[in-house]
């Protein structure tokens, strides 16, 4: 059983400040609180609005991809 941020990877969240690319991380909601987070795919663009997957963690950041691709 996972804890902590690691049990947060398979979490759907909802996008609520674009996420472009890598080096400009959006926001996301999970769990009633707003997180940073990057696209998987490192030169993605996610839109506000989008519900995506929490792939992973990257030094404080969710790592993130839209659930329709």
């Amino acid at each position: 059983m996972r804890s902590g941020v690691q049990a947060l990877v398979g979490e759907t969240a909802l996008v609520t400040k674009p996420i472009n690319g890598k080096h400009h991380p959006g926001t996301v909601r999970l769990r009633g609180e707003e997180w940073f987070a990057i696209p998987l795919d490192p030169d993605q663009v996610i839109e506000e609005g989008t519900d995506v997957v929490v792939a992973d963690i990257d030094r404080g950041l969710l790592v993130v991809y839209p659930i329709s691709l």
